[in-house]
């Protein structure tokens, strides 16, 4: 437990009636329920100093063994951190040019409408496309550090409480007040938990994260455990809890959405599969893109990220401008704690047009829409057996706000979730060591022939309980009946524990849509030569998650990508050859029949491309 520190509050599950009583033969203090409803309470050692290094297991046995208690746990501290590091074409551009804020700072918002002179017109365009699609709310804040309804950050010389000023400041900075910019959404109501300026335990996270969940829509988080290369951590009982309670209960059982910051730690070599909420099926988890459309320096790569927005990247480029602390504004935020709540902001106004959706089918837009060719240029694009592209780095591409709200209007909701398990039978321990690579095939059925049958898959998760001496040295693949190959787990050099996994769950997103039926395979790898490294994989399972029906806007076929789609980029192409054209005209006083004939000719051409692209856009987007 290096690093953690033992709160003395007591968490436990109980019937109604008697948690009193409980309290009183065992000399604490009962401080209420944890979830409203629900029969977790929170006791509170009188006698027992609120933090220490050591843990009072007598008094989490008395619990334990109580038999009015279904089960107990001592809270302890977590480390967490915060990560901030009509003609479509021509109606667009006409509202870009007719935007105008009267916000100082609005024109330092690159990446709502890109700022760079014309003599970038051969550059494609920074774009999440919100602007076509175009003060806190006590009831969604609260202080859970100081137990109080002023979740206002505490002020110090380093202004080391900025965060949540910063990504609320992305999603709903109010228009034409005459300060800083404009939030995304700009018109949502948006309330603030502090839980970081204080001890995390597993209760504060649930409480963060069921806050309210029946009057919230949209939780946006940056944190999480610390990107440092060799941390392993994931909800608790509680949080997990919590994460249940909001998909089930929360927007009248359509669910709220979770946004989350997919995590710092690139330069550590860390992967976000081992970050239990960004690896978590119920949230959707947001890297970072720079303004060169790149992946920058501190993204990390895994494959259970959904989608990407943009963020810093290197020294010199690009940041984003927000509120900050002592009513000012900055253009420095950062990380993928930018780019979490620009999503976030973009999802509002996808809920704006449909508030019907449920948060299965916000997932399903988020990787129908996604924009790859933005990013294609990166290494690691990969297409599916259901024709979906995906990145470890970037999900399913760069948001599109405008696509995602055009097709939100007219969606049908998918199909109920069917959730199929398969593990192995009669499973024997299996080594593994560098000398070879440990390969397991094993079929799936997908369930056929049950009532949890899953022909359409969205999210895929592989639990494994393994042992090895030095846990950062492996790799774990794994490949689907369609050949698509996934890196559920990559090599984190800083990670040098002997402790393994124990029913770690690796997701993934890249089998969207897929059919699971045939024959799966299973690699885990030490590439380091290291003789001395030893371990075994001592079980595993694999659960799918989708749908036994076809979601709707699969029934025309996969989904169709233009591979020079970039509408702004074509938009400043386009721009720039009319420019030239014009030099040229005017440079020429005689023209040949045949230069007459091409320059009639060009628009006829140009206009059937668009009508082609906008076909394609719009079987995209309204299928």
């Amino acid at each position: 437990m290096s690093g953690q520190s033992i709160i003395n509050d007591y968490l436990f599950l109980t019937g109604d009636n008697v948690a009193d009583l409980v309290a009183s033969e065992l000399g604490l203090k009962n401080k209420g329920k944890i979830f409203e409803n629900d029969d977790y309470y929170l006791f509170v050692h009188p006698r027992i100093e609120r933090r220490s290094k050591r843990a009072a297991h007598d008094t989490t046995a008395s619990l334990s063994q109580h038999e009015k208690v279904s089960w107990a746990e001592q809270q302890k501290s977590q480390y967490r951190v915060k990560r901030d590091l009509i003609d479509k074409r021509e109606d667009e551009d006409r509202i870009y040019r007719s935007i105008s804020f009267s916000d100082p700072k609005f024109d330092k918002e690159w990446y709502l409408k890109d700022t760079r002179s014309k003599s970038s017109l051969d550059l494609p365009k920074l774009d999440l496309h919100v602007v076509p699609a175009w003060a806190a709310d006590p009831k969604a804040s609260w202080d859970l550090n100081d137990n109080d309804d002023d979740p206002s950050p505490r002020y110090d010389p380093t202004n080391e409480n900025k965060h949540g000023t910063r990504c609320a400041g992305e999603v709903a900075m109010m228009a034409n007040n005459s300060i800083c910019g404009v939030g995304i959404a700009y018109n949502a109501k948006i309330g603030g938990i502090r839980m970081l300026d204080g001890h995390v335990t597993d209760r504060v996270e649930a409480e963060a994260i069921a806050f309210n969940h029946k009057y919230i829509d949209i939780y946006s988080a940056s944190w999480g455990p610390n990107d440092d290369g060799r941390t392993v951590e994931g909800p608790g009982t509680l949080a997990s809890a919590a994460f249940i309670k909001g998909i089930t209960e929360g927007r009248n059982g359509k669910g709220v959405i979770y946004v989350w910051a997919s995590g710092n730690g690139g330069r550590r070599q860390d992967n976000c599969n081992c970050d239990g909420y960004t690896g978590s099926i119920y949230t959707i988890s947001i890297s970072s893109a720079s303004e060169h459309q790149q992946s920058p320096w501190y993204a990390e790569k895994c494959p259970s990220t959904m989608a990407t927005t943009y963020s810093s990247g290197a020294y010199q480029d690009q940041k984003v401008t927000t509120t900050d602390l002592h009513n000012r504004c900055t253009d420095d935020h950062t990380g993928t704690s930018a780019s979490a709540p620009l999503a976030a902001g973009i999802f509002a106004l996808v809920l704006e047009a449909n508030s019907e959706l449920t948060w299965r089918d916000l997932q399903h837009l988020v990787a129908w829409t996604s924009e790859y060719a933005p990013l294609s240029h990166n290494h690691g694009w990969t297409t599916n057996g259901a024709g979906f592209k995906a990145n470890s780095r970037f999900g399913f591409g760069l948001l599109n706000a405008a696509a995602l709200v055009q097709a939100a209007k007219d969606w049908v909701t998918v199909p109920k979730q069917s959730i199929c398990e398969i593990e192995p039978i009669k499973f024997e321990r299996q080594k593994i060591s560098p000398e070879r690579p440990l390969e397991i095939d094993f079929p799936v059925t997908g369930c056929e022939g049950e009532n949890n049958v899953v022909r359409f898959l969205e999210h895929v998760q592989l639990y494994v309980t393994l042992t090895y001496n030095r846990r950062g040295a492996l790799k774990i693949n794994i490949t689907s009946p369609h050949g698509t190959e996934t890196t559920l787990l990559a090599e984190r050099e800083q990670d040098s524990s002997s402790e393994g996994f124990k029913n770690w769950a690796f997701m993934s997103v890249h089998n969207w849509g897929e059919n699971p039926k045939g024959v799966w395979k299973i690699e885990i790898i030490d590439a380091t030569g290291n003789k001395n490294n030893h371990g075994e994989l001592q079980d595993f399972r694999l659960v799918l998650h989708g749908t036994a029906d076809i979601p709707r806007h699969l029934k025309n076929g996969p989904r169709v990508y233009d591979e020079n789609y970039n509408t702004v980029h074509n938009e400043r192409s386009e721009r720039l050859t009319n420019q030239l054209n014009s030099q040229e005209k005017h440079q020429m006083n005689v023209e040949s029949p045949v230069k007459r004939y091409r320059e009639q000719e060009q628009p006829v051409q140009s206009n059937n491309h668009w009508l082609k692209v906008l076909a394609r856009l719009n079987g995209n987007w309204l299928q």
